[in-house]
C-alpha cells in the first residue's frame, strides 16, 4: 500500500480530485494562494476527474495514452489534444501530478496549516519510518529518445528519488540521478531493448529505506 496520502485506485483519485477542488478554496486563501493559482488547482482537479472517468480503463491498458502526459508528464510540455465530449472541462497543460505535489508540499510549510486543513484537503500521510519505507515508482512511458518515470514522495515527506537504471545483461544498475519533481526523466536510456528501473528514496541528501519494486520496458 503506498505511503501516500494520493490513492493508488481510480476510483479513489477521482474522489480525492474532487474532494480537493470543493475544500481547496476557502482554505487556499488562508494558506497564501492568489486567486489565480486557486483557480489552476480547481481546474487541475476538474480535467483530472474528466480523464479518469472517460478515459480510465484505456489508461489502465495503455502505458503510451496521451493522456498519460497530462495526468503524469512533464509540466513545461505543450497541451495534449484529447477527445472532448460535451460535459469535457477546459484542459490544462501536461504535468498534474507534479503540480498536486507542489502543491500539497507548499500547504505543508505555511505556517497556517494544521490538523483541521490536513483532514479536510486528505492530505494525511501516516508516519515516515526511514528504515522501512520502500520509494514507489509509476510505470515508466518512453516519448521519443526520453523515457519518463512518475514516482512518489510520501506525501512529502521526502526529498525525492535516486533513479537506477539496469539494461538486459548488465551487471548491476547506473545511477540516472536525482529527482525531486515527478517524473523522474531518463534523457539517455540507451539501445534498444528491455530496461528495468528502480528507485531509493532520499531524505535530506541521504538514501534511505528500501529499493523501490522494479519496473521494465522494452526500448523501441
Amino acid at each position: 500500500m503506498s505511503k501516500s496520502y494520493f490513492p493508488d485506485d481510480r476510483a479513489g483519485q477521482i474522489a480525492w480530485y474532487r474532494n480537493f477542488a470543493a475544500a481547496f478554496p476557502e482554505i487556499g486563501v488562508k494558506l497564501g494562494f492568489t486567486e489565480g493559482e486557486i483557480a489552476n488547482a480547481i481546474n487541475d482537479c476538474r480535467y483530472a476527474v474528466y480523464i479518469l472517468e472517460a478515459l480510465g480503463p484505456e489508461l489502465e491498458s495503455s502505458t503510451n495514452h496521451p493522456a498519460q502526459d497530462v495526468l503524469e508528464g512533464q509540466s513545461s510540455g505543450e497541451f495534449v489534444d484529447l477527445p472532448a465530449g460535451s460535459k469535457a472541462p477546459p484542459a490544462v497543460r501536461p504535468g498534474i501530478d507534479t503540480r498536486r505535489q507542489a502543491r500539497v508540499e507548499r500547504i505543508k510549510r505555511h505556517p497556517n496549516y494544521n490538523q483541521e486543513i490536513r483532514q479536510q484537503l486528505k492530505i494525511a500521510v501516516p508516519p515516515l519510518d526511514e528504515r522501512s519505507y520502500k520509494a514507489e515508482l509509476g510505470r515508466p512511458r518512453q516519448t521519443g529518445p526520453t523515457v519518463t518515470i512518475p514516482f512518489r514522495k510520501a506525501g512529502g515527506e521526502v526529498s525525492g528519488i535516486n533513479l537506477y537504471r539496469q539494461g538486459k545483461g548488465e551487471k548491476s544498475p547506473r545511477n540516472v540521478g536525482f529527482f525531486m519533481r515527478t517524473p523522474a526523466i531518463d534523457t539517455d536510456p540507451g539501445k534498444p531493448g528491455e530496461i528495468t528501473y528502480t528507485a531509493r528514496a532520499v531524505k535530506d541528501g541521504e538514501e534511505i529505506g528500501q529499493s523501490s519494486d522494479p519496473v521494465s520496458l522494452t526500448l523501441s
